[in-house]
């Protein structure tokens, strides 16, 4: 893969991540480098957030861990960053996560290089010192990078012009970060060996006979967040057998987290394998009560199954978990209006009006809103 097919397929668009995006449902991918995710979840939910395993449209953040980058065995982005960047999703790294939560290490190294003054000296296609900065390979700071920065940033250019692809050297070095915690690009050199293997020797210490060692990329492990990462890539693919059974294995690998339920729920009722559906998406929302897309799901599979009553029950609750998604709002409304709820659906249609005043759904809502008022009118 040359360097600028890498940079293609890392290029992220999206928003600029700021702290406030910690209130909204905020989406880890890789694996985090300074604490455990269970903790990162209790910070999350600490900020006002709702912690999530993969990324969907209401996603507010995405933060990229440090360790275990969130890329596939060919080198692709995960399915995680590639539906960021469709949606135009803010993406956060580690360190910037770790800035808004109160738990940031002091870095007092001067910072004299711009991206732009990084990419010409390392030979790195602009685009891609970004998105290796997001993925926690360069630490920047306001813009500006280290040394440091520019000496990692050639070791990767020097890489990948020997044929590396990028996933081997971020799953080397998470590798070498469970038996050396502070091993970076900086402080380590990596050599190639092959597509999938790297030379390893560590520049401050060595820590063999040889000080020199081979780390290969093995294949998917128990590790939650990649076996999710490809069965969102076998879905996309088309391999529903793959994806359900990787999806599976993550809810017994990580039972509390709701994310791989939700996914299984969609990939099963576009199967057409309507009770496992629903059964997927009950483990979602019981896992995480607060699962507003999970209830909306669900509520949207009993709506078609004209079981009404189920599914308002089920809009509510999506409701409570985000007051303010517009999606659900619409639906509960309509059904509402549906069952001679007037009074209730007048207030919802209200509502929805203020969050969604301009899109062609709200030609139909005002309708709606009319009939509502004439009816309680003429009540």
């Amino acid at each position: 893969m040359s360097l600028r097919q890498v940079a293609k397929e890392l290029q992220i668009g999206g928003t600029t991540p700021d702290r406030a995006s910690l209130k909204g449902n905020v989406a880890i991918t890789g694996r985090l480098a300074s604490m455990k995710r269970a903790e990162a979840f209790a910070m999350i939910r600490q900020a006002g957030g709702a912690p999530r395993r993969g990324v969907t449209k209401g996603t507010s953040l995405l933060v990229v861990g440090q360790l275990g980058w969130p890329l596939l065995a060919d080198g692709r982005p995960s399915n995680s960053l590639r539906r960021a960047r469709s949606e135009k999703i803010p993406i956060a790294s580690e360190r910037q996560f770790l800035e808004w939560v109160g738990r940031a290490i002091p870095d007092e190294e001067i910072r004299s290089y711009s991206a732009a003054r990084l990419a010409s000296l390392a030979g790195l296609p602009g685009e891609l010192i970004d998105e290796l900065s997001v993925l926690g390979l360069l630490e920047p700071r306001d813009g500006q990078y280290r040394f440091r920065d520019l000496a990692a940033a050639r070791q990767v250019a020097e890489l990948l012009a020997a044929g590396v692809v990028l996933s081997a050297i971020t799953k080397s070095l998470h590798e070498i970060g469970k038996w050396l915690p502070d091993a970076g690009l900086s402080n380590l050199k990596l050599f190639p060996a092959a597509k999938d293997a790297i030379l390893v020797e560590q520049l401050k210490g060595r820590t063999d006979r040889t000080g020199q060692f081979v780390l290969p990329v093995d294949g998917p492990s128990d590790d939650p967040d990649l076996l999710f990462d490809e069965a969102q890539a076998a879905e996309e693919a088309g391999d529903v057998a793959t994806a359900e059974r990787l999806y599976r294995k993550v809810m017994k690998v990580d039972p509390a987290d709701p994310s791989a339920a939700f996914n299984l729920g969609n990939l099963l009722y576009a199967a057409g394998r309507k009770a496992e559906a629903e059964a997927a998406y009950r483990t979602a929302v019981k896992t995480d009560k607060t699962y507003a897309e999970a209830w909306y799901n669900l509520a949207n599979f009993l709506d078609a199954q004209r079981r009404i009553e189920e599914a308002v029950t089920c809009l509510k609750r999506a409701l409570d978990g985000n007051p303010d998604y517009a999606d659900a709002m619409f639906n509960l409304a309509m059904h509402l209006q549906e069952l001679g709820e007037h009074a209730d659906a007048i207030l919802l249609w209200r509502r929805y009006l203020v969050l969604d005043p301009s899109s062609p759904w709200s030609a139909k809502a005002r309708r709606a809103l009319k009939l509502c008022e004439m009816q309680i009118a003429h009540s």
